[in-house]
């Protein structure tokens, strides 16, 4: 059976290309599309919903919040950085 694709609106910005990411020790291979939920640390979210591949960075109106995408995905997560006072 195939795997459903998101119907989850897609929202602009910057992202790495699909296969700029190793995906060959992750469990489930992600297509673009689809959801991923991804641990925010700071700022106003614990987590975030985006759909693979994520946006680098996500903007909030007291900072912005980047992407650190090192390693395998579980440990993916969103670090916010406050703009400057």
């Amino acid at each position: 059976m195939a795997k459903r694709r998101s119907t989850h609106p897609y929202v602009e910005g910057p992202r790495h290309s699909f296969d700029w990411t190793d995906q060959r020790g992750e469990a489930v291979v992600l297509r673009p599309g689809d959801r991923v939920l991804v641990v925010c640390e700071g700022g106003p979210c614990t987590s975030r919903l985006e759909i693979y591949p994520p946006r680098l960075e996500i903007e909030e109106h007291d900072g912005i919040y980047v992407l650190v995408d090192d390693g395998p995905r579980e440990e993916w997560r969103y670090v916010f950085v406050p703009h400057a006072p």
